[in-house]
């Protein structure tokens, strides 16, 4: 875990010092002239309960990504894990609130440097937010390295992230290429991450709320309970044991990871995954700026077509339990009652530590409790469900 196998900064290195960062000062660029100022942007649309964890992450963004900025935006998803699809139109509908103009977008299989540079040739790389800043999951992370390593001239934000590293080899490796990087931002999602990048990086770190919040309301499309309880649980290796026991009249226990069988869904989500194979042949083929608006158009049908069904299967409930963080995000601006178990690394606990303990039981929206073991769970999920109208 980070914390318990790294080596934090010595005495030496972690004493306050003048560093590239502090002293940098933006390059001059003679001859051109000063571009025009931007036009406003449109306020964001947002869930209202849910508007000061929007505002939050505006008032941060703001300062990172100015009116009018073209920039690049790294790691779409295309895996079925709901919550990232919620993340990519969350961090979308903020960066089209601030005005920002998204000219060059990639997956984990799509990166080329070549093509963002043609596409987005200065302005800011954003790394798209999750829980993958580590070693839990290697793809992304190498990714992410990659593009520190390949850009050491652009400012890069890593959008919200949870932070673990279980090996401290990795770490060392990701240690070298932030801190060689002179203009990278770190946001992170929950203290615990907050307080091991601090430790650990050169890079600001700053905390921020999870980028979901500020999906749009239109995207949010729950359906008809008919289930009492409804049990999201994790089937991965953040699983902290497993899905609960199977037990008559107990509740509808499901992961979202496993996607809906029906024709109709596959059938949508075929026709975007072609959509996304012709974008890819038209950069290939030499105009990866024409081909941009057809890979985000894919990327941002596949996250609303992954979220509804998550929406759908998570509104099945009067109440769900979950072990996913963003059953919970999505549990508060759906206003569904739900209660939190661990998973295996702290993440969903750190980040309830962090923004939803404290928050008022009269507060807007959905109730929400912590449970640390599975018999409390059900214990307090029937408690929610007797205090239903």
């Amino acid at each position: 875990m980070c914390g318990a196998n790294e080596n934090p900064k010595t005495t030496e290195k972690t004493a306050k010092r003048p560093t590239r960062r502090t002293a940098r000062k933006p390059a001059a660029r003679p001859n051109r002239p000063a571009p025009p100022p931007a036009p406003a942007p449109p306020p964001p649309s947002y869930v209202p309960h849910c508007s000061h964890h929007v505002s939050y992450l505006l008032t941060v963004l703001d300062r990172l990504v100015p009116v009018g900025t073209r920039c690049a935006v790294i790691g779409a998803p295309l895996n079925s894990n709901v919550g990232d699809s919620a993340i990519w139109l969350g961090q979308r509908a903020l960066l089209g609130a601030l005005g920002a103009e998204v000219r060059y977008a990639c997956d984990l299989m799509s990166y080329d440097p070549a093509h963002l540079a043609a596409c987005a040739p200065e302005g800011p790389i954003m790394l798209t937010g999750g829980g993958t800043l580590g070693d839990l999951w290697e793809d992304s992370q190498l990714l992410r390295e990659r593009v520190l390593r390949d850009f050491p001239d652009r400012r890069i934000v890593q959008l919200p992230q949870s932070v673990h590293f279980t090996h401290h080899a990795n770490l060392t490796r990701a240690r070298r290429v932030f801190d060689a990087h002179p203009d990278l931002t770190l946001l992170l999602r929950d203290r615990h991450s907050l307080h091991r990048c601090r430790t650990v990086f050169e890079a600001p770190a700053l905390l921020v709320p999870d980028l979901a919040f500020a999906v749009p309301p239109d995207a949010l499309t729950g359906g008809a309970a008919s289930h009492d309880v409804v049990w999201l649980a994790r089937q991965d290796k953040e699983s902290a044991q497993g899905p609960p026991a199977g037990r008559g009249g107990g509740p509808y226990v499901f992961d979202w990871a496993r996607e809906a069988t029906d024709a109709g869904w596959r059938q949508a989500k075929e026709a975007l995954w072609r959509g996304r194979a012709r974008a890819l042949c038209r950069a290939s083929s030499g105009d990866p700026v024409g081909a941009a608006p057809g890979l985000l158009a894919a990327y941002d049908g596949l996250a609303r077509l992954q979220l509804a069904r998550g929406c759908r299967l998570l509104t099945s409930g009067r109440v769900a339990v979950t072990d996913r963080l963003h059953g919970h995000v999505l549990g508060l601006l759906l206003a569904l009652p739900h209660v939190l178990v661990p998973d295996r690394y702290g993440k969903i606990r750190s980040y309830w530590d962090t923004w939803t303990a404290h928050r008022p039981p009269a507060a807007p929206g959905a109730t929400v409790a912590w449970a640390g073991t599975e018999a409390e769970a059900r214990e307090t999920a029937g408690r929610l469900l007797v205090d239903l109208p």
